[in-house]
């Protein structure tokens, strides 16, 4: 993992008025958040965001609505980060405070953990004044807009909140039930959930098995979902003892079931690969070899699937895996998917 974009983010909000953005900046800013000038990026004054956001509201053409700035933060400076609500042409709205931070050339690690708090923090307070459909606090987010508007739950991010609509969908019970730190009623009568207490995972194996836990408890249900939180921070997420590794007879017998292990077809013509790989046990230079030849046999399935769709099953997908696969074919690619499908026995 070589960055993460950590964001907030509200769909659907029921409030949608220039002088709704103008209090959701006031929040911000109580927060120690400036909102930047275009071009000069110098701070925006209070008295001009009204007629700024009116003017902004109808720029672009991609939205019927927008309004974005970059902002800065008191403490951090000028990040990459950014603030904006957009409203679609096709009905819907998304409001965003996004910040990217980069481990590889400012290792901006230190900056994960305060900032996933500060924007939970700023998302407790916008709730109920925006009075969202779906909320989250999430780092590299899987929602997307279609998801929120049919309803859907296909992802548990860090911190979640669900509004009247959802809860009326899966229920009070179901969503108060979800495994993590802390659920709450709020006072909409949506339900705000949250996995865990911090953004970065103390441990590797702590992530996996509150990731694992919530899976399970939504496939009780009879709902599929995804789970990246708590997120493992190269180098800042503590890894426990050094595995010893496995022998070399038993690493050339996994890289063999990768490369070359059963393809399942499934009715609909989808060719799936489950691969069972024992992440607690290889060293790092055991986890780079299993790594390469999963990305191999991703690409051959890929290039001998005669157009069918690929699927591939893991007992855990760890970041690094699933950066990998993204890189290789992007996050909403129809033809090629992954998913963690833990060993519940």
């Amino acid at each position: 993992m070589r960055q993460i974009f950590v964001e907030l983010r509200f769909w659907n909000c029921a409030a949608t008025t220039v002088e709704d953005v103008v209090a959701w900046a006031q929040v911000l800013q109580r927060h120690g958040i400036t909102l930047l000038a275009h071009r000069t990026l110098e701070p925006l004054p209070e008295g001009t965001w009204q007629e700024t956001f009116q003017e902004e509201r109808y720029r672009f053409k991609t939205f019927e609505s927008s309004v974005a700035h970059r902002i800065a933060f008191a403490d951090w400076g000028k990040l990459a980060a950014g603030f904006r609500f957009d409203e679609y042409r096709q009905g819907g709205n998304k409001l965003e405070i996004g910040v990217l931070l980069d481990f590889q050339f400012q290792d901006q690690r230190p900056l994960v953990e305060p900032l996933a708090q500060r924007l939970l923090a700023i998302a407790q307070d916008l709730y109920p004044l925006a009075h969202p459909t779906y909320g989250e606090v999430e780092g590299n987010s899987d929602w997307e807009s279609r998801d929120v508007a049919r309803f859907r739950l296909k992802h548990i991010s860090w911190a979640n909140f669900f509004g009247p609509a959802y809860v009326e969908k899966y229920g009070q019970d179901f969503l108060l039930g979800l495994p993590g730190y802390k659920t709450e009623l709020l006072p909409d009568g949506g339900v705000f959930h949250q996995l865990a207490p911090t953004f970065v995972a103390p441990s590797e194996a702590e992530a996996q098995r509150l990731r694992r836990e919530v899976i399970a408890y939504c496939a009780q249900h009879g709902l599929k979902v995804t789970c990246k939180a708590p997120f493992v921070i190269p180098g800042w997420t503590a890894q426990g003892k050094p595995p010893k590794g496995l022998s070399e007879a038993d690493l050339e017998g996994l890289l063999v079931h990768i490369l070359a292990g059963t393809t399942l077809v499934l009715k609909d013509g989808t060719r799936v690969r489950v691969l069972r790989i024992p992440w607690g046990d290889l060293t790092e230079g055991q986890r780079e070899r299993v790594l390469a030849a999963i990305r191999q046999a991703a690409v051959q399935a890929i290039r001998t699937s005669g157009g069918a769709r690929v699927r591939f099953e893991f007992n855990a997908v760890p970041d690094d895996l699933d950066a990998l696969l993204r890189e290789l074919a992007g996050p909403e690619n129809p033809w090629f998917e992954w998913a963690e499908v833990p060993d519940l026995g």
